[in-house]
């Protein structure tokens, strides 16, 4: 059963956010000035108007007109200029903070162990780095620069239509408990209809994801419309949650423009009470209902982009869900034994409560070659992960010489264990840098002496040779070549033990001895665990170990277990047919 990654608590995802900017305090200060500056000068133009009403109104000459015009221009330059400055130093925070924290999830992603993955979902993991971080970054760089200013000019405004007159500002004051019945609404439904939002669309995208990869076995079992089904319904779940949102959203727009066009009224109603009496000038209310009605694309940017912030919020807290799932597993620091023995000590596993292996019990000596046989769904594959130290079992303990493999450093496990699987990965790049991954300060030489090694034939096919461009958008090797470059890359890295979870199944027959002879030139001299395919790559195996249903049933060499005429037997026997 699939269940995504657990998100953050808000308040630690915003502790985490909060941190990146520590760097940039000086920066964040210019922001808070120039955010201030900018609003003041915002505040010219009224109180210009509202000189120019009282002046025209006692002399009705143009002529004085022209110096405030000037003054109103000198303001917006000012403003603009302390706009463009303010948002210019606030990128320069944002925009780095933000590329830190998604280095962090992406690092953190990359350390989560297989069952981890598999139980939430690649789609999951994928929104929340890919998707997500786009949320995030676009919240940055276009959303805040725009609230913050606009946050400014609200308090800002508010201070100066009180300094026009402490009646009107008084008045002003109404739209707060209008605003207020909205938010009180808003703000608790709006944070959960988002998040909602945000795994929705991760579920859509893990389905699409799974779609993709698995489009042979859709088309080979004619099972694309069930497929298609089950991703309608995925879309159209997310389809329905973000309409919901929208209207939720324009429920509040309205409310809060039923709020504007209150106040204004009502100030409007007193400031021709107030002049009436004597109490203020025409200009000032003229002020006064400008500097309100300058609020209204403020606040509506506020509540507008409040709903972005929410979803950026919600993204956020999953991005950081990913660091706290990775951090959940302290990584070992203990050195890692070298010519170890690595030992299976009543090995248990379950995914979601099924049990997939069974108490097994395994030690594979400096330089033993190991085989494992059985049906499939025996438990092999599991097994391998979990000698690999990629996957933590349920109960039980693997050790390389009495230490436990989860205690010692990564990057030293990883080069003394190394696993091949059947599902093969060329990344973006050339054969070279491909192949240079498994020892990142290997010359060109060493990387071609380990393709040399175990069988550079394919490369004169290629393009470039070496140089070609392979991955996404590159070069398309084939399944063998595929195989051929990971065995390379457990060459190059040279560790203690290799683990060929079906590393050659993928081999057609006439390509299959080239294959098998690199596999075999990989393990010489090292320890070995292969899960084979077939029983022709165990029957050379120092031990086969034959497991069914996640137990080990009998263990021997090839002509033992023969000779027992027990399991390996018969699968011996059905394989020779």
């Amino acid at each position: 059963m699939s269940t995504i990654l657990a998100s953050a608590r808000p308040k630690h995802a915003f502790k985490i956010a909060f941190d990146q900017l520590k760097p940039y305090r000086l920066r964040l200060l210019g922001v808070l000035v120039l955010g201030l500056v900018t609003a003041i000068c915002g505040l010219i133009g009224p109180w210009a108007v509202g000189v120019v009403v009282d002046k025209l109104l006692i002399t009705p000459d143009f002529r004085q007109v022209l110096g405030y015009c000037l003054l109103i221009v000198v303001g917006g330059i000012i403003a603009a200029l302390g706009t463009w400055w303010g948002n210019v130093l606030l990128a320069r925070v944002l925009e780095p903070a933000i590329a830190n924290l998604r280095e962090s999830v992406l690092d953190a992603a990359l350390t989560l162990d297989s069952d981890t993955v598999e139980r939430a979902g690649r789609g999951d993991l994928v929104s929340r780095v890919a998707d997500d971080s786009r949320e995030v970054s676009t919240a940055a760089s276009s959303v805040m620069p725009m609230v913050i200013q606009a946050g400014f000019t609200v308090i800002v405004s508010a201070v100066g239509m009180t300094a026009v007159d402490w009646r009107l500002g008084l008045i002003g004051l109404i739209a707060i408990p209008l605003y207020w019945t909205t938010l009180r609404v808003y703000l608790p439904r709006s944070g959960p209809m988002y998040t909602q939002e945000r795994e929705a669309f991760g579920v859509r995208t893990q389905r699409l994801l799974g779609a993709v990869e698995g489009a042979s076995t859709l088309r080979a079992y004619h099972a694309e419309p069930a497929e298609l089904a089950r991703i309608n319904q995925a879309s159209g779940k997310a389809r329905d949650i973000s309409i919901a949102v929208f209207r939720f959203v324009t429920w509040a727009f309205s409310r809060n423009n039923r709020a504007e066009c209150v106040t204004l009224i009502a100030i409007l109603g007193m400031g021709f009470y107030l002049v009436t009496q004597d109490l203020v000038t025409v200009g000032a209310v003229s002020t006064a209902a400008l500097i309100f009605h300058r609020l209204f694309g403020p606040i509506g940017i506020v509540v507008g982009m409040f709903a972005d912030i929410q979803s950026a919020a919600a993204s956020l807290i999953r991005m950081v869900g990913v660091i706290d799932t990775a951090q959940a597993r302290t990584p070992g620091t203990v050195a890692a034994p070298q010519h170890a023995t690595l030992s299976l000590v009543d090995v248990s596993h379950a995914f979601d409560e099924l049990p997939v292996i069974d108490k097994v019990s395994l030690h594979i000596s400096p330089g033993e070659h190991i085989a494992i046989v059985g049906a499939t769904g025996a438990g092999k594959s599991t097994l391998a992960l979990i000698a690999s130290g990629l996957l933590t079992p349920t109960d039980g303990t693997v050790a390389l010489n009495a230490k436990n493999i989860a205690d010692i450093d990564p990057g030293q496990l990883r080069g003394v264990i190394a696993m091949v699987s059947q599902e093969m990965h060329c990344f973006r790049g050339t054969v070279i840098d491909n192949v240079r991954m498994a020892k990142p300060d290997a010359s060109d030489e060493e990387v071609r002496a380990a393709l040399s090694t175990v069988g550079d034939f394919w490369i004169d096919r290629l393009p470039q040779g070496l140089e070609t461009a392979i991955g996404d958008g590159g070069f398309r090797l084939s399944a063998v070549e595929s195989q051929m470059l990971a065995l390379a890359r457990v060459e190059l890295a040279n560790p203690e033990l290799v683990i060929l979870d079906e590393a050659t199944a993928e081999a057609g027959s006439d390509q299959a001895q080239r294959l098998e002879e690199a596999a075999r030139v990989v393990v010489k001299d090292r320890g070995c665990l292969t899960v084979a395919h077939r029983l022709d790559q165990a029957a050379d195996a120092d031990r086969i170990i034959v497991m069914e249903a996640g137990s080990i049933k009998e263990s021997g060499t090839h002509e033992q277990l023969r000779t027992l005429g027990g399991e390996y037997e018969k699968l011996w026997q059905a394989w020779s047919v």
